[in-house]
């Protein structure tokens, strides 16, 4: 019997027909943006800032949905559409977190794996999808849909039949990787680093790791949970009376890291077992992306040699070290997001991305979140830098975007001189930086996503008229 009932999803969601149409075609999945919806959807209608999607049932069920939950209080159409089944709930965001942890419990024959960490994310949600699809039926989350809305709408995707599906847990307030996790219940719960990001909102590195370690809560019996072997603080909150994997560089990790060797197309390494993979992403931190993957890919019964087989083919997400040449200037764009522990990794790779280049241009976008340690964190980055400039593996010239991003300024000036270093205060459109590069340049671009540095590789494409 089919999950998706009309009955079953009141049920649920603990809400009131507001509306009930004599035949209702549920194909499953949800939808919260009639642009995207599928026939045979659930249209979750949400109350946003700018639009409250209340007033589109009408597209909806235009675009095949027939049946729609809706907040009391939402801004419906004065005539409800025709041959829609309509659920009234108090909370849509609340309901939906309900809907996604009943359909979990119907997931009986599917692997459910949950990915959270301080950096590497996405990426390593991609590499464990792109593996496990080789022997595999499942899905993944889409872009970074890691919150509580985006989390319910990967599982909601998942299909009874599915062997897996991989979701992303984030965090933009504490408690919300519990919270989620609650409603993942993973098979397998990674975590892909502890650093020092939402230091403004959690206060300690302390912190940050119990709140990562809350999705080991999650797990249901006889789970496991993959973590990383150097984490601070991590180890006193995983749960005694479940497996761990710890993955790492370290001689404590089951699956230790060896000969990592990070190239200008991407990054070779071996584990203890002997076994060398190689992955087209760069930076030799996606190693360790890589490692929880292999170590999910294990759990899920995969050989070796599969696994290695399926990393070479595997590719990362759209902004994380994405690679490509405009205009005889090769771009290495990692703007999605930026925090001291993956800025400090980009720099790290510097010169080895850049190798060949004619000039080696890093474009930094300053770091948000951090709180009151922001200012020491950015000079941080800048004594990091400067030591990378001085053991010849740094950047030819620098541009910092930001206000922030001035206290990088000064160790960087010191050893690179002033007339290579440009403080920018906002990326702008992106065509004053773009404008400061040159053909045969190689440049990085790193900075918080808010920041905008995707905005220079747009100018670089289409450059301003003369």
């Amino acid at each position: 019997m089919s999950f998706f009932t009309p009955e079953s999803i009141r049920a649920a969601v603990g809400g009131t027909y507001r509306a009930r149409a004599e035949v209702v075609s549920l194909a499953g999945g949800v939808s919260i943006d009639t642009r995207t919806l599928k026939p045979g959807q659930i249209f979750a209608a949400f109350k946003g800032e700018n639009v409250d999607g209340h007033r589109f049932l009408q597209e909806a069920r235009k675009a095949g949905s027939t049946l729609a939950i809706v907040e009391k209080g939402g801004e419906l159409p004065e005539k409800l559409p025709e041959g829609m089944t309509i659920i009234e709930v108090e909370s849509t965001r609340a309901a939906l977190g309900k809907l996604a942890r009943a359909y979990r419990k119907a997931l009986t024959s599917t692997r459910v794996i949950a990915v959270t960490g301080s950096n590497g994310k996405t990426t390593t949600v991609r590499l464990i999808d792109q593996v496990l699809a080789t022997k595999f039926r499942g899905s993944a989350s889409i872009k970074s849909f890691n919150n509580d809305i985006g989390l319910p709408l990967t599982i909601l995707a998942a299909k009874t039949t599915d062997q897996y599906v991989v979701c992303e847990a984030g965090m933009s307030s504490p408690g919300e990787i519990a919270y989620l996790a609650q409603i993942a219940m993973p098979d397998i719960a990674v975590i892909t680093s502890v650093g020092r990001a939402h230091l403004e909102k959690l206060g300690s590195q302390r912190a940050i790791a119990q709140e990562k370690a809350s999705l080991l809560q999650g797990l249901a019996p006889g789970g496991l949970g993959v973590v990383p072997a150097d984490a601070a603080h991590l180890e006193e909150f995983l749960r005694p009376d479940v497996a761990h994997v710890r993955f790492g560089a370290s001689e404590c990790a089951d699956l230790r890291l060896t000969e990592i060797e990070s190239h200008a197309r991407g990054v070779r390494f071996t584990t203890n077992g002997g076994q060398r993979y190689e992955i087209g992403l760069l930076g030799a931190h996606n190693a360790f992306n890589a490692a929880a993957a292999i170590a999910v890919a294990r759990r899920m019964g995969m050989t070796e040699d599969e696994i290695a087989e399926a990393l070479r083919d595997a590719r990362g997400a759209e902004m994380r070290l994405d690679r490509r040449t405009i205009a005889r200037i090769d771009v290495v764009n990692d703007a999605y997001n930026a925090n001291p522990d993956s800025v400090l990794a980009a720099v790290r790779a510097f010169g080895g991305l850049m190798a060949g280049a004619e000039r080696r241009v890093l474009v930094l976008g300053e770091m948000l979140e951090l709180g009151e340690s922001g200012p020491a964190f950015h000079e941080e980055i800048g004594l990091a830098v400067a030591e990378a400039i001085r053991a010849g593996e740094g950047p030819d010239f620098v541009v910092l975007v930001g206000d922030l991003a001035r206290f990088a300024q000064e160790p960087i000036v010191s050893a690179l001189g002033p007339d290579a270093v440009v403080l920018e205060p906002k990326a702008g459109d992106g065509r004053s930086i773009a404008e400061r590069l040159r053909p045969g340049d190689g440049v990085l671009l790193k900075g918080s996503r808010s920041v905008g540095l995707e905005r220079v590789v747009l100018a670089i494409q289409a450059p301003a008229p003369a």
